[in-house]
């Protein structure tokens, strides 16, 4: 999978890769929280950590990312 690739050729950890594929399909925070059972501020500081590996500045720049790279 070329997103699991990038991922790790960014450092990502596992669960930095889990959240990664949810909101590549398009999931949100309250979604993810609860489908791994943590807090909602646990995903957002996941999310932050996307960010600052992958140097994306929001959702979009993501989405957009991970498409060019599918």
């Amino acid at each position: 999978d070329t997103i699991l690739a990038y991922a790790q050729s960014r450092h990502l950890t596992a669960r930095e890769i889990d959240v990664l594929l949810l909101l590549a399909e398009g999931r949100n925070v309250p979604y993810i929280a609860e489908r791994f059972v943590v807090s909602e501020n646990t995903v957002k500081s996941h999310v932050r950590h996307i960010y600052e590996k992958c140097d994306f500045h929001d959702r979009q720049e993501l989405l957009d990312a991970l498409e060019d790279i599918r």
